[in-house]
């Protein structure tokens, strides 16, 4: 422990200042909102006592909704500014938190989870264009891996609290996920300068601001690189909406067991992340890493597959965490190379986009197979998807250089 504490240390004092702030922040957003998201589809089900189905279509509209923000939030965060953006998009989320716990009917749930979606994307595409503008290089993927780390700390305690109140006094969940976002904000309008790179008074500095987010997704190698990350996040998203419903209906396990999984999942971010980044970016090319990654999401599939114990469950989730811990830095990393000083707000919503879009397509996808076939029906997606993601990761996704503005 004290080693781990030591290395968090030397972690922070190899990076700028503010970086410090931003750590800090999302660990206390995530504490508050994991106590919420984790577990929202199964409070969703049991407040309008509906089938997953409906549920599933309610977190594609969120999905949808979501496509919307993050469209809105690229050139936001480009023209804006990093830190206004930011600033909205924590009071918007904040907002629907509170809202949510009033909803008690389909429109009330669709309404707030709008709101949600709509805010939502302004919050990671601000804090990845920050974490580009302040490094570079090697230094830049073992921020984020950083800043995964704080989130997952704070994933950690969340679900542990989050999972009990849900039960007793929900209302509490959610007005304690608002309140941390608010403090956030509060922290980021007082202590974090603006990060935003001057525009260049150029032609090309012109052709740069103008540039949509339907230009930038015209970029070949983004195209390329973001087609296998859409379906590793298809199946990661099937495992993290419909693992704990297929516990619960399937195996007839208590619904608060599903926390010890997710706490697992964070504990595991937040102490392994940073050291696993840092080494493994020195020893493979980051199409392995990649590669490697999705095989681990799929073998959390074969897992869930077999699974029918509690312990076999947590195994599935274990699996899935590795490959996340290889997958998320370096594509956020990829992307930030990729993008011009000047346009990487379009960039990481390009990113963004595929998050959402994962989570739009995945949710009725695997709420129709459960329904309409068999519960093993969602982890054979699971399974597909990832595999086809490893090999597409194997046959390219070649670091770029950094591009200036």
């Amino acid at each position: 422990m004290l080693h781990n504490l030591g290395r968090i240390r030397r972690m922070y004092q190899a990076f700028p200042r503010p970086l410090g702030l931003l750590v800090a922040g999302n660990g206390l957003t995530a504490a508050g909102g994991s106590m919420v998201w984790p577990f929202l589809p199964l409070y969703i089900s049991a407040r309008l006592a509906t089938d997953l189905t409906s549920v599933g279509l309610l977190l594609a509209w969120q999905a949808v909704i979501g496509v919307v923000g993050t469209v809105l939030a690229g050139p936001l965060v480009d023209r804006l500014g990093r830190k206004t953006t930011l600033i909205l998009g924590l009071i918007g989320v904040a907002a629907a938190y509170v809202a949510l716990a009033f909803a008690h009917t389909w429109l009330h749930f669709a309404a707030t989870l709008g709101l949600m979606g709509l805010f939502g994307p302004a919050i990671p595409i601000a804090l990845n264009a920050i974490i580009a503008d302040m490094t570079q290089g090697p230094a830049r993927e073992r921020a984020y891996a950083a800043l995964r780390a704080a989130n997952n700390a704070g994933i950690a305690l969340g679900p542990m609290v989050g999972g009990w109140l849900l039960v007793t006094r929900p209302a509490w969940a959610f007005y304690a996920a608002g309140t941390a976002l608010l403090l956030f904000a509060g922290l980021v309008v007082f202590a974090l300068p603006e990060t935003r790179p001057a525009m260049p008074q150029t032609s090309q500095g012109d052709r740069a601001a103008s540039l949509s987010l339907l230009d930038v997704v015209r970029d070949g190698r983004l195209l390329r690189f973001l087609a296998p990350t859409l379906l590793v996040l298809m199946a990661q998203s099937l495992i993290w909406i419909y693992l704990s419903i297929i516990m619960r209906d399937e195996y007839g396990l208590a619904e608060d067991m599903y926390r010890w999984l997710v706490t697992t999942n964070a504990l595991m971010v937040a102490t392994l992340q940073y050291g696993v980044t840092s080494t493994l970016q020195t020893r493979w090319p980051p199409r392995t890493i990649l590669a490697v990654g999705a095989l681990f999401v799929a073998s959390a599939g074969v897992a869930a597959w077999f699974a029918t114990s509690f312990w076999t469950f947590w195994t599935a989730m274990v699996l899935m965490t590795v490959g996340e811990m290889l997958l998320a830095p370096s594509t956020q990393n990829w992307v930030a190379s990729l993008a011009p000083a000047d346009a990487r707000g379009r960039y990481m919503a390009a990113l963004a986009f595929a998050w959402a879009l994962s989570t739009m397509l995945a949710a009725p996808l695997g709420g129709w197979l459960k329904d309409h076939w068999h519960a093993r029906a969602v982890w054979m997606a699971t399974i597909g998807l990832a595999t086809t993601a490893a090999l597409l990761y194997a046959r390219g996704a070649h670091q770029p250089q950094e591009r200036a503005a």
